[in-house]
């Protein structure tokens, strides 16, 4: 079953357009037309009306971001000379955003279908509560579209990575209390735009991969909550992307890196055996599943990614006030 086959679905009554929350959804583009045009269609059938849509081209050398400027003209678009990674290029919307005014942002990866209602689900959990300041969707794959691929997360100091609760599971109503979590994706994550202001932007440290449990830790920190929303459905094409203008050592490479980063950044001193011991694991069965599989490279680029995040200053946290704007404002 494809996702467009389930995104049909009978919207809340008694809200009024006129009352609703402003949400400013960013989306970030790179050599990547056919899945971003695709998140933009489905966007179109949101059951939501007070909202805009900021599209960041990040340093596209094909004719992506031309293409979908001129099929989507109702749409905002900035254009970054260089890719600035998932960090910058987010963070070069949320500012434009942040200036301009808004009550939430949601960023969204690009290779992404949403449910018609999935935004109203997020915001009406949202508004229960100030405190409430991240919100994640129920995320499953794009295909098969029954398995889940996010259904909460989990994460602990001295993890070395975080856990998606359900993925990999089939779909079958098992992960549906709406509850609260301690990791939030960035595939999909609604944050209350006045959390900015005490959090901060995204730490562009971390380029690709664990900004978003680095951000996340710093909101919870700061006295916000994070939450599940399972009525709240999206469809994911897990690595597209990635796998199509990075490589697939590549995410190997940051995964690691990141891990390490996030460590060097949070942990305190009790936290580091429980790290030492989780990271050497799973170092040890990627290290032996890529010489198995005869592929030196995703080896090599697993231990490089080791010692850069060793080596690479740990940066503080960048303030929404500190942050230059370094990109161009198509329209």
């Amino acid at each position: 079953m494809q996702p467009a086959e389930m995104i049909t679905q009978t919207p809340k009554e008694g809200w009024q357009s006129s009352r609703l929350p402003k949400v400013s959804i960013v989306i970030l583009n790179w050599n990547s037309y056919e899945v971003t045009r695709d998140c933009l269609l489905s966007l179109q059938k949101l059951d939501y009306s007070n909202l805009e849509i900021v599209l960041v081209d990040n340093g596209s050398v094909d004719s992506s971001w031309e293409r979908l400027a001129t099929e989507f003209p109702e749409v905002r678009l900035l254009r970054n000379k260089d890719n600035l990674g998932f960090t910058g290029g987010n963070n070069a919307a949320i500012r434009d955003v942040l200036l301009r005014g808004t009550d939430y942002l949601l960023l969204l990866n690009n290779d992404t279908i949403v449910a018609e209602t999935f935004l109203r689900e997020l915001i009406q959990v949202a508004e229960k509560a100030p405190e409430i300041g991240l919100l994640n969707p129920k995320i499953l794959y794009y295909e098969p579209s029954d398995r889940i691929w996010y259904a909460g997360g989990e994460y602990r100091l001295g993890w070395s990575f975080a856990k998606h609760v359900g993925a990999g599971q089939r779909e079958n109503g098992k992960y549906s209390e709406t509850r609260e979590v301690s990791f939030t994706t960035g595939c999909a994550l609604l944050i209350r735009a006045e959390a900015f202001a005490k959090v901060g932007l995204l730490d562009d440290s971390f380029f690709f991969g664990f900004e978003d449990l680095d951000w996340c830790v710093r909101a919870r920190k700061a006295g916000y909550k994070a939450f599940y929303v399972p009525s709240a459905l999206v469809w994911h094409r897990d690595g597209y992307v990635t796998k199509k203008n990075f490589g697939i050592s590549a995410k190997d490479f940051y995964h690691f890196r990141n891990s390490v980063l996030l460590a060097r950044k949070h942990l305190r001193a009790w936290h580091w055996p429980m790290f030492m011991v989780s990271m050497a694991r799973h170092l040890i069965y990627r290290t032996a599943g890529y010489l198995i599989r005869i592929e030196p490279h995703r080896v090599r680029a697993l231990y490089a990614g080791l010692w850069s995040g060793c080596k690479i200053p740990v940066a503080s946290t960048t303030k929404v006030s500190q942050f230059s704007t370094d990109h161009t404002k198509i329209r």
